[in-house]
């Protein structure tokens, strides 16, 4: 038996935007605008895919050196912020 890994995507349609300081996703199908943090970026640009929420964690951590119990639970609910925005899907 297999066990099914879900990856995050990010939907074609929807597009980043960082000038500066500021890092914005737009979703053109609900004219939806989203501020994201350095951390929320990240996870953005890592929802390719091919990338499973624990590979995020691991990398974030990695390169920001914070404790992993902090990472995954900023993972957890930026996936979920996004997933409940409509500008992600999910491979299996």
């Amino acid at each position: 038996m297999s066990v099914s890994i879900r990856r995050p995507v990010r939907k074609q349609e929807v597009w980043l935007r960082q000038a500066d300081d500021e890092n914005v996703v737009y979703d053109p199908a609900t004219s939806a605008v989203h501020i994201l943090n350095a951390t929320a970026t990240a996870i953005w640009v890592l929802c390719d895919g091919d990338t499973a929420p624990a590979e995020m964690i691991e990398a974030i951590c990695q390169l920001s050196g914070l404790p992993f119990d902090v990472v995954q639970e900023d993972v957890s609910r930026i996936l979920d912020d996004f997933d409940q925005a409509g500008i992600i899907s999910w491979n299996e």
